[in-house]
């Protein structure tokens, strides 16, 4: 799993701290890497840099509250994400499936084999077809978590 997505797991999981931090914290999970690795994934993940309590540096993921709001475009990107028992098809608004799609890649899914956007449908192959049920899940999950659908 890449950097990038190992990190956005771990602040998914409310697990902050500064770029030394997150290496020591993505080094117990066996992800071994460098501060400067870091550092450019949590850029390209949107992680917001912010103080604790205690003032010292630590980094998070935005918090998304759209309970009552009018989120726009950006969260209405996903129409439905459905399955054959073979292949999960997400639909999206029209010009969008690229977007929803590399959010989806970048989030490195170890369950999905890869993804193939058109204007406005997904196609994502899981690697296993016997957890289609329990991928698709994840997958709306973490869509619904980062404000797509």
């Amino acid at each position: 799993m890449k950097i990038a997505a190992q990190l956005n797991k771990l602040l998914l999981e409310g697990i902050s701290g500064n770029q030394n931090q997150l290496v020591g914290f993505l080094s117990q999970r066996g992800v071994k890497t460098t501060q400067s690795t870091v550092s450019r994934a949590l850029k390209k993940i949107n992680a917001i840099k912010g103080t604790d309590n205690a003032g010292d540096i630590i980094y998070s993921l935005p918090k998304i509250d759209l309970r009552g709001q009018d989120i726009g475009i950006i969260g209405s990107l996903v129409n439905k994400i459905v399955d054959n028992g073979n292949i999960i098809v997400i639909n999206t608004k029209p010009g969008t499936a690229n977007t929803v799609a590399k959010f989806i890649d970048d989030h490195d899914f170890d369950e999905v084999l890869g993804s193939v956007a058109g204007d406005d449908t997904i196609m994502v192959v899981p690697s296993d077809v016997m957890r289609i049920g329990s991928i698709v899940k994840k997958i709306r999950s973490y869509l619904i978590g980062i404000g797509v659908f």
